[in-house]
């Protein structure tokens, strides 16, 4: 059955701590090749992710490959963060140097 993979990191924060959630996830389409389905299911499994979330999201990425080349990549941020903090964490994230506060 044709499929693509995505791998989902959700930044999420509870009270004074915030964490990352990372998912590997093999999604199952009719067509691989299908743009339009591809963006609609994986739309589909990004909300369902963020919806069932324990805590507050703040941001997160998702890759879409198809037969292991990456084809699409989708960034989305909670708008109604503290966009301070939110950049702040985005900056632990992307510089991986750990801190302790």
């Amino acid at each position: 059955m044709p499929r693509f993979e995505m791998h989902l990191m959700i930044a999420e924060k509870s009270e004074d701590n915030f964490e990352t959630v990372e998912y590997d996830i093999v999604c199952f389409v009719k067509d691989p090749t299908d743009m339009v389905e591809i963006e609609s299911s994986a739309n589909e499994i990004i909300t369902d992710h963020l919806q069932d979330a324990d805590n507050v999201v703040l941001f997160g990425t998702a890759v879409i490959e198809v037969k292991g080349e990456e084809l699409l990549n989708i960034a989305f941020q909670n708008k109604d963060a503290d966009q301070e903090e939110v950049n702040s964490i985005m900056n632990l994230c992307v510089l991986g140097r750990e801190t302790i506060h």
